[in-house]
């Protein structure tokens, strides 16, 4: 112990909390994505086809606007971080209340575009049956209501998430999680129409949510009490800071809610239904990422504000070998054992939700991997020069879909241009990351992350192609979702760790065993 630094230590002590951080938020991802699965089963049921896809064609047109809400989000967690970093109590205090002034003035603009231009999208451009309309323009409104709590919680949540008490997460999120399944569960146990009673229970859900996270960040954070700030400049840095960073969530939003109104136009309601589970599947996916990439996040930015450059890069690199070699290990049976999956959930399942599904998967695979790169991205303070060049690549696949449905090419052709685009992006991300941040490697980052996760992708593959093809449906989801995981692990841990990382694996096991005993 004598021979171990005070930097080490600390270094130490930073990683225990992001490993306890991270279990606990996969476990409570676990948990609340077997919920979700089953609430979709539900919602299907209780709604009906028709219903169904009228809601994932409403829910779309308000989270075109949501994405504004994870953009605030994170402007406030990359400032919140910087000043715990530089232990700033009077500046925290002002980040907070700059943001809720920030949020407020976006609600009132948002309800002003949705009450306008909103709603005659939704009379003239979408197709919805005229005995529905009524029913849909309460659910539209409720919607719109829902969106707006989430944009006044922001404060509070990025508070959270920024003091790294992903206890306090995990509660709220999980009785977010249970509301919501309590709502479905009711929907075909009530006498009035299921699609306007979910809708309002979905808005109560968010406003029970928002006080939660109201009353337990106020009573936690000093700083979360509002008071009259009149620094221009910080008001400048967050709008500047989210402005460009809305450039990239907008793209990526577009890719896929611009796409669920595409299909709405071209193929109908039906054709949504199968997408709308697909949509259900990326939530899933991207929930099971963020869960990932939150222990990382406050800790890189502190990482890059402290020039601790050193142990940034092993952030990176063990960010992005979790987050990868994690959603493979899910992802995999889950493509080869689709159709038998989509059976099994919803109790029926047709060739486009099948292949909507899996094409859908490798999608939230490829964007997951922009998250380290992200968070490093905006803590060096070079929003426009990544954003611009990268959600060029981005924004454009929306029209370019437009254009394949033009040309009369099947409904799932909307993946052709969702997948290639992000692959270019990520390569322009990378190329960003190199040019701002010189203690990066391409090079390293192709041998050490990309080679082996490529090789370790394409054997589990294999594995789980042999065991879909020689065994029955059942007995071949078992053995893939048993053996695929292990598989990958075992590869990992020969081929895709590094010495020094399998070294830190042995020891935390190590600590588990001993603790248990």
């Amino acid at each position: 112990m004598n021979n171990i630094t005070p930097e080490q230590l600390s270094e130490e002590k930073k990683n225990k909390r992001i490993v306890s951080n991270t279990i606990l938020l996969f476990l409570r991802m676990l948990l609340i994505t077997i919920i979700n699965l089953y609430t979709v089963r539900l919602i299907f049921k209780g709604l009906g086809k028709e219903d169904y896809g009228i809601f994932n064609t409403i829910a779309g047109v308000v989270t075109l606007s949501s994405f504004i809400c994870s953009v605030l989000a994170l402007a406030l967690q990359r400032f919140y971080s910087i000043a715990l970093g530089k232990k700033s109590e009077q500046a925290m205090r002002e980040i907070f209340s700059t943001g809720i002034k920030i949020v407020l003035h976006f609600s009132i603009a948002v309800i002003f575009l949705f009450e306008t231009i909103g709603l005659w999208f939704v009379y003239t451009q979408l197709t919805i049956p005229i005995e529905r309309m009524s029913s849909t323009l309460w659910v539209y409104h409720f919607s719109l209501i829902s969106l707006i709590l989430s944009f006044i919680q922001i404060p509070y949540t990025a508070a959270i998430f920024s003091h790294e008490d992903m206890n306090k997460y995990t509660i709220i999120s999980s009785i977010d999680c249970m509301l919501r399944f309590i709502a479905a569960f009711l929907i075909s146990h009530v006498n009035i129409d299921h699609f306007v009673f979910y809708g309002i229970t979905l808005m109560t859900v968010s406003f029970i949510i928002f006080l939660f996270y109201a009353f337990i960040a106020r009573k936690s954070y000093p700083e979360c009490h509002f008071q009259q700030v009149n620094n221009t400049k910080l008001y400048q840095q967050i709008l500047s800071f989210g402005g460009w960073t809305t450039f990239g969530s907008l793209a990526n939003t577009s890719m896929v809610q611009g796409n669920t109104i595409l299909i709405n136009i071209f193929f109908g309601p039906i054709v949504n239904v199968a997408f709308g589970v697909a949509v259900q599947i990326n939530n899933a996916f991207n929930a099971l990422c963020n869960s990932m990439i939150l222990p990382f996040r406050p800790a890189m930015i502190k990482a890059y504000a402290e020039e601790n450059y050193i142990y940034l890069n092993r952030l990176f690199t063990v960010s992005n070998k979790f987050i990868f070699y994690t959603l493979m290990a899910i992802a995999i049976p889950l493509i080869s054992e689709m159709d038998f999956i989509l059976n099994l959930w919803l109790g029926s399942a047709d060739q486009n939700m099948i292949r909507f599904s899996q094409l859908m998967i490798i999608y939230v695979v490829l964007i997951a991997m922009h998250n380290p790169i992200t968070i490093i991205m905006h803590a060096s303070g070079h929003i426009k020069e990544y954003h611009l060049p990268v959600e060029v690549f981005t924004i454009i696949c929306l029209p370019i879909t437009w254009i394949l449905y033009k040309l009369h090419l099947p409904s799932y052709s909307v993946f052709i241009s969702m997948l290639f685009f992000s692959f270019c992006a990520h390569g322009v991300r990378l190329a960003c990351l190199k040019h701002f941040y010189c203690q990066f490697s391409i090079s390293q980052y192709l041998q050490s992350i990309l080679a082996p996760g490529i090789f370790i992708t394409l054997v589990a593959s294999g594995v789980a192609y042999e065991l879909h093809t020689q065994l029955e449906s059942f007995i071949a989801f078992i053995a893939e979702f048993i053996c695929i995981p292990i598989c990958v692990f075992v590869f990992v841990y020969h081929m895709g760790l590094s010495l020094n990382e399998k070294k830190v694996l042995k020891t935390f096991v190590r600590k588990i065993i001993k603790h248990k005993k």
